[in-house]
């Protein structure tokens, strides 16, 4: 789980290994949350989940390109590195072209913050039984 932790990236996480994430992004001292998109249908539903459940600052604008700001600078709650688990995204599957656009801001967002070195990873969460 840490060599997980000490990258940046978009992963697939088991519901069963949630604790566990949490428990290690707490041991080094990382930002932890769980996006709920169980009510995310399009790309507005997202956005308002990530920044109900983000916490982003007033000054977020409710657009893609906020979105990227924010996940690019998370001066509001500075941390060692950053956790983000989507939870709930089947609903997302609905409309591929709308998780297209959400998959490109967040893996934009890695690579960003992979180019600072500072950890800051997605997880899909799903269930054990789910199939890729």
């Amino acid at each position: 789980m840490s060599q997980v932790l000490s990258s940046a990236g978009i992963f697939r996480l088991n519901r069963g290994d949630l604790p566990a994430l949490e428990a290690a992004a707490g041991e080094l001292g990382q930002a932890f949350f769980v996006v709920d998109l169980s009510r995310a249908r399009n790309v507005p539903g997202f956005i308002k989940a990530m920044q109900r459940d983000l916490h982003f600052p007033d000054w977020f604008g409710h657009n893609l390109d906020a979105l990227l700001d924010c996940l690019t600078d998370f001066s509001w709650h500075p941390a060692a590195g950053y956790v983000i688990v989507l939870s709930e995204s089947d609903s997302l599957k609905a409309t591929p072209t709308s998780l297209a656009a959400l998959n490109e801001v967040l893996s934009c967002a890695v690579d960003k913050w992979n180019e600072r070195g500072i950890a800051f990873r997605i997880f899909y969460l799903q269930d054990a039984d789910a199939r890729p």
